[in-house]
């Protein structure tokens, strides 16, 4: 019997699947959502469209390599040279950094304004941030052998949160536009979309089968796609754009809140606050778990080469501490968090270095090959121009966020 059939593709597309959970349920639909539901659906297909490429593009070349150890750095080296590997630790650190970042500000505020709990913000980021740090480095396979109850149970709740959340769905609201905000959403778009880092092991798991890896590539992100458009449109079709009131998507955006939370103030209904308070639960710890996972051993692998040590409480510091400190520090920054892994640490990473490698495979500079090489690293670059620009002062994207 052929080895690849051990890990069937659908097996390693759930996978892909679990990584694009999370990010865009709770942010897609209060980033995009200024712009209306037209400029939405438009920007996270067209970045969809974007991230598919370019995982397609690194998990070619992966699959050529055959490698049992080619990480993400390494793969830049090679098509790239030291520089691109520099460039890639680099992004890769701000990526895995904002990632648990943006998951402990997001976890901690929707459990705070939605539970209410008589303890300060604090207090609920450390409590979560020891119970997932602790199931990562102690309880991977405890949590493992659960994994596919953690799969139906996340399914099970977001059948639950669409049908709840439907309840005050009206299709007026999906017809209001405002393109000048079109923007704002991408760098969460790219997030949603983030499972690249995760190609090595997809590749290994099929056997570097490039097939059956694309077959698995493509319906794990398009599974992911579906999901976020569904949601997206059941939560801008039943919130206001604007207003003063505390469920409309400025006063969400604003605040750094999760969609779930002001869609629960406008439906006050048990079923959605369970489904969708489970879900983000599950959903987030699954993909924290995973992305720490990946930083723990991105860290060790950097101890063991520069410093030349493996001690485990040295890792664990330095991969777990800074993102808690951060939040701790930064307690609404959420939704910032996420502008900064999108539209720095992916974009360079997975859309403009791609494009760059795609453009060099090219046998011809004018072929479409070349030319749509071009454009990815050129999106990439404006991408991460405009947030950084943003963080900078240079453009304020709260201010030109404000009502219309």
């Amino acid at each position: 019997m052929d080895e690849i059939k051990k890990l069937p593709v659908i097996t390693v597309s759930f996978l892909i699947l679990g990584n694009c959970l999370g990010v865009g349920v709770l942010a897609l639909p209060v980033k995009y959502g200024l712009a209306g539901f037209i400029p939405a659906l438009i920007g996270i297909c067209f970045v969809w469209l974007l991230m598919l490429i370019s995982a397609l593009v690194i998990a070619r070349k992966l699959c050529q390599a055959k490698s049992e150890t080619f990480d993400i750095p390494w793969f830049f080296k090679d098509a790239l040279g030291t520089g691109g590997k520099w460039l890639a630790i680099v992004c890769n650190l701000i990526l895995l950094y904002g990632v648990l970042t943006a998951y402990l500000s997001g976890m901690s505020t929707m459990i705070d304004q939605l539970c209410h709990p008589p303890v300060n913000k604090a207090l609920i980021t450390l409590v979560y941030f020891i119970i997932t740090t602790g199931l990562i480095l102690f309880g991977t396979k405890a949590y493992s052998k659960g994994n596919l109850l953690v799969i139906i149970a996340v399914w099970v709740c977001f059948i639950l949160l669409v049908i709840s959340g439907a309840r005050k769905f009206d299709p007026a609201l999906l017809g209001a536009s405002q393109w000048k905000y079109f923007p704002i959403g991408i760098p969460v778009a790219v997030s949603a979309f983030h499972f690249h880092n995760l190609i090595p092991t997809v590749a290994r798991s099929l056997r570097h089968d490039f097939r059956a890896t694309r077959k698995a590539i493509f319906l794990g992100i398009f599974l992911g796609l579906v999901i976020n458009l569904v949601w997206v449109t059941v939560v801008l079709g039943s919130l206001e754009r604007t207003g003063p009131d505390p469920d409309t998507i400025e006063e969400s955006y604003w605040h750094q809140l999760p969609a779930n939370v002001p869609m629960e103030v406008l439906l006050h209904s048990r079923v959605f606050f369970g489904s969708s308070f489970v879900f983000a639960i599950l959903a987030v710890t699954a993909s924290y778990m995973a992305n720490g996972t990946g930083l723990r051993g991105f860290v060790r692998n950097l101890t063991n080469t520069y410093l030349r040590t493996d001690n485990s409480l040295l890792i664990a510091v330095l991969a777990f501490l800074p993102p808690l400190i951060i939040t701790l520090v930064y307690p609404d920054i959420f939704l910032g968090a996420l502008d900064i892994v999108g539209g720095v640490g992916e974009a360079i990473l997975f859309v403009a270095l791609p494009g760059l490698i795609l453009a060099r495979l090219a046998k011809r500079r004018y072929s479409l090959l070349g030319i749509l090489g071009c454009l990815m690293f050129v999106i990439g670059g404006l991408i991460t121009a405009y947030v950084i620009a943003g963080k900078v002062g240079l453009i304020d994207l709260v201010k030109s966020a404000g009502p219309a």
